[in-house]
């Protein structure tokens, strides 16, 4: 195709389209070069796309652009497909692929019968941004239930999507309302087509600022989580425990605050006998036992090995060892794995006397614990 000459002014409307496909060019390389989340790549091609159509509508004249309408119209609808179905992925919302497939191929269809067949300027504005916006409406309901979930950064991506799918909205209603007989050969020069262009880097980059503030505070979250989490049975680590015991002391103030050590009895043994992809389906099965028996505010880590360690809150000694008893009864009487394995649990148990005993509790704790496997195993010491 055969550009005509235009005004250098007209070359000057590049810099907004161009500042866009650098920042969906960012978000991709991004994904690829730093394992960043997929959402990324998504709305990477949802800059790109829709940018590069605006990038081409700058340069072209009306005759070019009722030519070449369907396809200028599939980069904007194809980049605002991907931009959310990016989305999407981000707040985990339900999937529409089909309804938003069917509602973009209807959009190219009457794209190309205003273009070819009945030659409608307006109509295409139309279309376009109908399409758009309801696209990005497609999305609104996952987007506010990830808003009832998320800190404030979290919520500010939220209302920064809303914003963005009402000044669509809007946009649509203006085309529609007011913009039916704006002529159409100067409408890149048209006060219209600056507005938009103004309003359309702002908010492509103020959005674009948001979706990498949230992903950086995204992937600081799954590092810190990563740094505390046993990566096998997803309890805390020793890192972890450490680091969360001076907020639940602090909490409860020293108050009925009781550690307990446990250890699966004859791991080795199990190791040897079934392999270790079946020891380590029985340190979850027993990680699971363990977070479900106390309550959500509790404190349960693996130590390392076959060794567990619980910070738990009771009234009295007697009913944390009536807890433990009853822990320990659940695993003795439950068969581990497909392999139908029986396991049992030997448990140590000491009271935290201030905030600057842990040390000696965890001790004590764990003196208590081999105290009770040599005993005899499967049993709570507690004194």
């Amino acid at each position: 195709m055969k550009f005509v000459y235009l005004p250098s002014f007209q070359y000057f409307l590049l810099i907004v389209p161009t500042c866009l496909i650098l920042i969906g060019c960012t978000f991709i390389v991004g994904y690829l070069m730093f394992h960043a989340p997929k959402y990324l790549f998504w709305c990477g091609i949802g800059y790109i796309l829709p940018s590069s159509a605006l990038g081409i509508q700058s340069l072209m004249t009306n005759e070019q652009m009722t030519l070449t309408a369907p396809w200028i119209g599939i980069l904007y609808l194809c980049g605002t497909w991907a931009l959310t179905h990016g989305i999407r992925l981000k707040v985990k919302a339900k999937s529409c692929f089909l309804a938003s497939l069917l509602l973009v191929l209807c959009g190219i269809c009457l794209l190309g019968y205003l273009s070819y067949i009945d030659q409608k300027f307006w109509l295409r504005m139309l279309t376009i941004n109908f399409v758009i916006t309801c696209l990005l409406a497609m999305v609104v309901p996952g987007v506010y239930s990830y808003f009832k979930q998320v800190s404030l950064l979290g919520k500010i991506f939220c209302f920064s999507y809303f914003f963005l799918t009402i000044y669509n909205a809007i946009r649509f209603l203006v085309i529609l309302f007011y913009l039916q007989d704006i002529d159409a050969t100067n409408l890149s020069f048209s006060n219209w087509w600056m507005l938009m262009l103004a309003v359309n880097i702002i908010l492509s980059i103020w959005f674009a600022i948001i979706i990498v503030a949230t992903t950086v505070k995204e992937q600081f979250t799954l590092l810190n989580h990563e740094r505390y989490q046993d990566p096998l049975t997803k309890l805390y680590n020793r890192r972890g425990f450490f680091e969360k015991t001076g907020t639940l002391i602090k909490k409860y103030q020293i108050t009925h605050l009781y550690i307990v050590m446990c250890d699966i009895d004859h791991f080795k043994k199990i190791n040897d006998t079934w392999g270790h992809a079946i020891g380590d389906k029985i340190l979850c099965e027993i990680g699971h036992i363990l977070k479900d028996s106390v309550r959500e505010e509790d404190l349960i880590a693996r130590f390392g090995g076959e060794e567990f360690v619980i910070m738990v809150k009771c009234s009295n000694y007697a009913s944390t060892i009536k807890l433990v008893n009853r822990i320990r009864d659940k695993i003795e009487k439950q068969s581990f794995t497909e392999n139908c394995i029986d396991v049992t649990v030997s448990f140590g148990i000491a009271e935290i006397q201030s905030q600057t005993q842990l040390m000696e509790a965890l001790e004590l704790a764990d003196q208590r614990l081999y105290a009770a496997k040599n005993n005899g195993r499967n049993q709570v010491c507690f004194h």
